[in-house]
């Protein structure tokens, strides 16, 4: 018997650094048109007005995981992608330049990135896949 809170969700949303950004960058041409009476800024900021607007009515989808008692749901927000647990015989972790790379292997042996944005911490998902009997590995 299945309880309702037997699933774990991660989900992060991105940053709203590009919104601010150009936003700054209006202000600061408005108040550069007004402080130095420079009208030859009045089409950037029209530009950057624009440019604002658009990051505004850009869809940001969240990027996140969800883990029932069944199934892994990778890109659970944007394109939902399920991989029942079943047929996952390990997550395999290693460190690259940059970031950690996380890949499933399966029990056929196949092995598949994941895109590591989706997921939690290494600890928290270590301990949430532990729950429901799938090791994570370290290389």
């Amino acid at each position: 018997m299945k309880r309702m809170n037997d699933h774990y969700e991660y989900r992060r949303t991105p940053g709203k650094g590009p919104i601010w950004l150009a936003f700054s960058g209006v202000v600061l041409l408005l108040v550069a048109m007004a402080y130095f009476e420079a009208e030859q800024f009045k089409p950037l900021a029209w530009i950057s007005g624009a440019l604002l607007i658009g990051f505004l009515l850009v869809p940001r989808p969240a990027f996140g995981v969800r883990i029932d008692a069944d199934h892994l749901i990778l890109s659970a927000w944007r394109t939902p992608r399920t991989i029942p647990l079943d047929d996952i015989a390990h997550l395999r972790v290693s460190d690259g330049a940059l970031e950690r790379h996380v890949s499933i292997v399966y029990h056929t042996g196949e092995v598949e990135e994941i895109f590591s944005h989706d997921l939690p911490d290494i600890d928290t998902l270590i301990v949430v896949l532990a729950q429901r009997g799938i090791p994570v590995r370290e290389v």
